[in-house]
């Protein structure tokens, strides 16, 4: 979880400072371990074209990045709780009482936790949101609220299409009655399938169909995006000179006309 705070913090400061932020996350969480992603992105995050960062970005990534971290917890022990309990439901030889012990405190600990630590944060990031007065503030911190929403929906969605894809192709290979094929092998992927089709359901509900979203919504649209910095050898725009006047006759002649009849 220490390593996603860590990742999560290059991901919502790179989208803050447009860069790739995605990219930069991936490799911080997979091969992070090497410390070399995070050392360029420290070289580079303030090198070449980069949005102005507003003020306050330490305490409204801080909110955002333990939110997150705090979520991920409480997702992992609820998936993990769902899942060994409909394992030791099917077969006793699945799970033995010991290890099933361990997995329901394990699990009830990443939620206790992990539920009270996204719970503070989130209503934290919600109220200050409200309170900014600001607007340059008010709109780097919102555009960081919308990129937490709709990253947590991607990473939503990405678990349970997995999930899904689990639990329906093992579920129809146990059907067809594929050898060495038992249902302890895919009914426990209701547990993150459940929980994430959840995570994505009351996000929804609660946070882009609320009214006080729509009213932060449409006053970030009326402020004006950051200024880019960092441009180097901007080529400034020049007029087109236009085409000289056409000559006309003076006044008071006639013109002549020729005609090939």
């Amino acid at each position: 979880i220490l390593w996603l705070a860590l990742a999560m913090w290059v991901y919502f400061d790179a989208t803050e400072r447009g860069k790739a932020a995605i990219g930069w996350a991936l490799a911080m969480f997979f091969v992070g371990w090497a410390l070399v992603p995070l050392i360029l992105y420290l070289i580079f995050r303030d090198v070449g074209a980069r949005t102005a960062v507003a003020p306050g970005a330490g305490r409204r990534q801080y909110l955002y990045i333990v939110s997150f971290a705090g979520f991920a917890t409480l997702v992992i022990g609820l998936s993990l709780l769902i899942s060994t309990s409909i394992a030791r439901v099917i077969s006793e030889d699945a799970i033995g009482d010991e290890g099933y012990r361990q997995a329901l405190a394990s699990s009830v600990t990443a939620i206790i936790i992990g539920g009270a630590i996204w719970l503070y944060h989130w209503l934290r990031a919600e109220g200050r949101l409200r309170s900014i007065r600001e607007d340059e503030e008010f709109r780097a911190t919102f555009f960081l609220h919308r990129t937490y929403l709709y990253t947590l929906f991607g990473v939503s969605w990405i678990i349970a299409f997995l999930s899904g894809m689990w639990l329906l192709g093992v579920g129809l290979a146990n059907a067809f009655a594929v050898e060495d094929v038992e249902p302890v092998g895919w009914l426990p992927a209701l547990g993150p399938l459940v929980v994430a089709l959840l995570a994505v359901g009351t996000h929804y509900l609660f946070s882009f169909e609320t009214t006080s979203y729509k009213e932060l919504l449409s006053r970030f649209e009326a402020i004006p995006a950051p200024a880019v910095i960092g441009v180097s050898g901007a080529v400034e725009a020049r007029p087109v000179p236009a085409p000289p006047p056409a000559a006309r006759a003076p006044a008071g002649t006639t013109e002549r006309r020729f005609c090939s009849h």
